[in-house]
């Protein structure tokens, strides 16, 4: 039993640490309607529950337990932020993905069945099994109250309850990653199969890290390496409680978590000081091609002589502390 334990957390710890050295350009989707489909709205829609102050303060107190394993206070939290809603909402409409419906602290099961009955992506066999199964969960275990974030293939809706921008970010990848399969109602079953369903972790995690980078933000990168991959681990070891003794199931999770922290720190740190090293670079170009070489004779100062190149080499280093702090 130990050596099978101790394997799993090698294999996890190395299937994370392939995932933050994804170097692939990021590709947006776009993606054709289906047949006999409403046409897409012009702009994501995005529900927002009312505060209730009762509700948001027993919500809270079930997200406790959720944010021991990442150890970050936003996650189902009851309280996202406007920059968090607008992240996701631009995410979507850049990927072509405004017929995704977005509910933030927000709870209503009898629209989200007549949109499960209006899915024309996935078929009527796993619509009226996995579809209906999932429909019940969302109905009796409400996310205003128990929280959580997950995107929904058979209502193709995302729930979100956290203040993490990685995090919901994450799980709006998967509705790209669903638009783009051409069997995603088996695709979706497949990954509720345990372990398997790393299949589309590694999908997702690799489009957030690429989008990431490629919009230069650091802080939605370095999120995922700090609270996306803990959660990973954490619920990666939960699934595999089976093959261990009864009761064991928590400690399993704390030990995917901690492979997920110690692979997540070490991936974050390798990337800030490449990050650095890019801005460095880039920093020491920008004043290379705003300072050209004069020709001077050899007697002649290499000191700026006006007062414009004073000033905007005096700015130069600034600029470069913002960049590297973002």
């Amino acid at each position: 039993m130990n050596n099978r334990l101790s394997s799993l957390c090698w294999s996890l710890g190395l299937w994370l640490f392939a995932q933050g050295c994804v170097t692939a350009p990021y590709q947006y989707g776009h993606f054709a309607p289906v047949t006999g489909e409403d046409d897409k709205p012009a702009d994501v829609i995005v529900d927002v529950g009312t505060p209730n102050r009762t509700l948001d303060r027993i919500g809270w107190v079930f997200g406790l337990p959720s944010r021991i394993f990442p150890l970050h206070a936003g996650v189902n939290n009851h309280h996202v932020s406007d920059e968090t809603r607008d992240k996701v909402a631009e995410y979507l409409r850049e990927n072509d993905l405004t017929d995704v419906r977005v509910r933030i602290n927000h709870y209503d099961p009898a629209d989200e069945w007549i949109r499960l009955r209006a899915n024309r992506r996935i078929a009527p066999g796993w619509k009226y099994t996995g579809g209906v199964l999932c429909h019940l969960h969302y109905t009796l275990l409400p996310g205003r109250v128990i929280g959580g974030d997950w995107y929904n293939p058979y209502t193709n809706s995302l729930y979100i309850n956290s203040d993490v921008e990685a995090l919901v970010l994450h799980e709006a990848a998967y509705a790209k990653d669903i638009h783009s399969r051409s069997l995603p109602g088996t695709y979706t079953a497949v990954n509720h199969v345990p372990l398997l369903w790393l299949w589309r972790q590694s999908v997702c995690v690799n489009d957030i890290l690429s989008y990431a980078r490629k919009n230069h933000n650091w802080d939605v990168e370095k999120q995922t390496y700090h609270v996306v991959f803990p959660l990973i681990g954490a619920h990666t070891g939960m699934s595999v409680s089976p093959l261990a003794p009864f009761g064991f199931e928590p400690l399993l999770g704390l030990g995917g978590a901690l492979v997920g922290h110690a692979t997540g720190r070490t991936v974050s740190a390798y990337r800030s000081r490449e990050f650095g090293a890019s801005d460095e670079a880039e920093a020491e170009e920008e004043a290379v091609v705003r300072f050209p070489a004069r020709l001077r004779s050899p007697g002649a100062s290499s000191q700026p002589t006006s007062q414009i190149e004073q000033a905007s080499m005096s700015a130069t280093p600034s600029k470069f502390r913002r960049t590297k702090s973002r």
